[in-house]
Formats: structure tokens, sequence, C-alpha cells
């Protein structure tokens, strides 16, 4: 398996069902999106990057993103385009907030996001050189059913890690957490590096699970209201 084919699953198993809900503590942002308004965002960026950029296996994407519901359609539709993901490094396309852009001025492709307004892009022209995610995704075709997933479980995954790896990491990283079958997985952590997103996002996935992501809480009495309002079952 691999982690692009879990998504698939769960997709097909509920997609109705949320797979991220996201909470911003100091702003008071709550977006929820459901495995279906999330594939329509994976299948946006998967056909950007095939279609548009024509990359795919073999190719590699930058992904250093902050811990946000905008950040997971990015990994998704790399990992469904066939790309090797890292979180460092050179690569041939770069998903990035505005803090983590610097470094990338030898990629050929830039996309940046606006943490502050993912779901409408930048107000006005984003920063540097790069080109703003949103407005780059949406124009591009929204249906899952166009989507082929382009990588084998022995293609490049993540990082050093084919994708068939990154599936048994994520598997063994959710029995960690004490997340089971259709567990629902909450997460206060800040993502620096791949690590950080295969725990928040791709444990939860192998165990056709869901994830909450809540910035800015320093509460532990807000956090654990959290978990019973979504009744989140592990925590990390």
């Amino acid at each position: 398996m691999t982690p692009e084919q879990r998504f698939a699953e769960l997709l097909a198993a509920g997609a109705s069902l949320p797979f991220v809900t996201y909470y911003d503590e100091a702003s008071g942002e709550r977006s929820e999106l459901s495995a279906k308004s999330l594939a329509n965002w994976v299948a946006k960026t998967h056909h950007l990057l095939g279609d548009e950029l024509g990359l795919g296996v073999g190719d590699t994407a930058l992904v250093a993103l902050p811990a946000h519901w905008i950040s997971v359609p990015a990994i998704l539709g790399c990992l469904t385009a066939g790309l090797h993901v890292v979180s460092e490094g050179d690569a041939d396309v770069a998903f990035v907030a505005p803090a983590t852009l610097d470094g990338t001025a030898s990629i050929p492709d830039v996309f940046v996001i606006a943490p502050d307004s993912a779901a409408v892009g930048f107000r006005g022209a984003p920063p540097g050189d790069a080109q703003d995610y949103v407005a780059a995704v949406r124009p591009q075709a929204d249906k899952w059913a166009g989507v082929q997933l382009r990588g084998t479980g022995a293609d490049a995954g993540v990082a050093a890690r084919s994708r068939a790896e990154v599936d048994a990491v994520a598997l063994a990283r959710a029995a960690e957490f004490g997340l089971t079958a259709g567990g629902r997985l909450l997460t206060t952590r800040d993502w620096s590096s791949s690590a950080d997103w295969i725990d928040a996002v791709l444990a939860p996935l192998a165990v056709g699970g869901s994830v909450v992501i809540v910035r800015n809480a320093s509460d532990d009495e807000l956090i654990e209201r959290r978990m019973q309002q979504e009744r989140a079952t592990a925590r990390i």
C-alpha cells in the first residue's frame, strides 16, 4: 500500500466524513474538509503538477508548509502525482509559506500559500517571484475520477523512504499513538520536517482515520476541550 492508495480507500469508504479539522486559537478560525472536499483540492494539485508542469515519477517536490489544512492537499497532491516529497533540499517544484520561501531561488516552480487567508490566497501579489498556490490550482480540474495514481510502492515516497515504506512507518506511528481503525488524531505540533506531517497526516490516513490540527493553543484545558468536542481518540 501507499499513502495515496490509502486516501483513495478512505474516500471510497466515507467521502462525506471529515478528514481535516483545523483550529487557529489565535484568530478563532475553524475550518473542516470532508474527504470529498479534500479530494477536490488534491485533484487540482495533482493536475497542476502532472498536466501543467509535466512532473511525475522521478521528480521531487519540496514541501515546507505549516501545520494547516491547506498543507494537506499539497502533500497528497504531490504523492498522487508520483513525486518524491522532501522537506528540505533541492527540488523540481516547491510548496512553501512566506516564512519558508528563502532558499528556493533555484527551484523552477515555487508555490506559496497565504496561511491567514488560505482558502482565497493572497489578496495582493505573493512574495518574491513565487506563485500563489490557490490562484494556480483554482482553474485545474477537481474531479477525483480524473486522478491517476502515478507512483508504485517501490517508487520514492517521502525523504529517504519508498512509498510502501512510508505507509509502513505511518502504520507503526499510528500504533505508537494508540490510534486504531477510524481513529481521530488531535495534533498541536508545528511542522518543521516531513516526520511531523507523516505523524499528523499519514498516520491517521493509514488507519482510515482523520486529524484535528490545533494551532496557537498552549492551554491544556482548551486542548482537552477540543479533544472532547472533536471526539479525538489520540493526541500528539
